[in-house]
């Protein structure tokens, strides 16, 4: 198949890289001109308003998404792979005329081809089975579980993940804090509880780090603004963005000598 990328950003160069593996003639744009030029270096050639293709794929910021839908060619299958808040997906349909579909992407910013490659699972949100299963073929290579949603669950989705990891972030944040108070090495705790198999690891090495990165803060706050609109407040994730705002790196990575009580002899280890 012929695949358009449009942003060669994080996720539209792992989009692009991993069409290219699988075996597809891939064209992409992008308007900034320096990431053009890194796609050219990648042997890509440049989509245009006029070129065909097979399949076009959205990777673009939030707020481009209609500007990028209305310079987009004329296709069968257009993706948005952007994180947009529910509903957006079907209210651009609707609005432009075009049939839309929506499929999030689960990748860290350092690792994103590889994760690219070896995503957990598929996620394809539209209304048009015929649609979902032409998708489920060209990503099926992959060998991973494919399921098929309506847009406004695949949207949620990738919201309320994002803001679970940040979750994860802050709770073993504010074990950060307490454990200073204590007098003990957080990185510690977090590294023995991890080992109870029902508490996840994600964050509890994170050594009093705030969530960062492009997506997490980002995806938090638009769940957070949803919930409101909806006349909904959410306790729990209004007090995981103010503790996130709370901690800071401190100035030794995170690792703290503490020598309490005889207890500890830091800096400390686990293996």
């Amino acid at each position: 198949m012929k695949i358009g990328v449009m942003g060669y950003g994080v996720i539209g160069s792992a989009t692009a890289e991993v069409m290219r593996r699988l075996g597809h003639e891939v064209i992409v744009s992008d308007a900034d001109a320096a990431r053009m030029g890194a796609a050219q270096l990648e042997d890509y050639k440049p989509l245009g308003p006029d070129t065909s293709a097979d399949i076009i794929f959205i990777c673009v910021p939030e707020k481009n998404v209609s500007d990028a839908l209305e310079s987009a060619p004329d296709v069968d299958i257009i993706v948005v792979r952007s994180s947009v808040p529910p509903g957006t997906t079907d209210r651009l349909s609707k609005q432009m005329g075009r049939t839309l579909v929506h499929m999030p992407e689960f990748l860290k910013e350092a690792t994103a081809i590889w994760d690219s490659m070896n995503p957990p699972f598929v996620l394809i949100g539209c209304h048009d089975r015929q649609v979902g299963q032409r998708l489920a073929q060209l990503f099926a290579p992959l060998l991973v579980p494919v399921r098929l949603v309506t847009p406004v669950v695949s949207e949620t989705v990738k919201l309320v993940l994002n803001a679970y990891l940040h979750t994860l972030i802050s709770f073993w944040n504010e074990v950060h804090l307490i454990s200073e108070k204590i007098g003990v090495p957080s990185h510690i705790i977090g590294k023995l509880c991890s080992q109870d198999p029902r508490v996840s690891a994600y964050g509890a090495s994170m050594h009093g780090k705030p969530a960062g990165g492009r997506c997490l803060p980002k995806d938090l706050a638009q769940l957070i603004n949803l919930a409101r609109s909806k006349g909904y407040v959410p306790e729990l994730l209004e007090a995981v963005h103010i503790l996130n705002d709370k901690v800071s790196v401190d100035g030794n990575n995170g690792h703290k000598t503490v020598k309490k009580q005889g207890i500890f002899e830091l800096p400390l280890v686990v293996n």
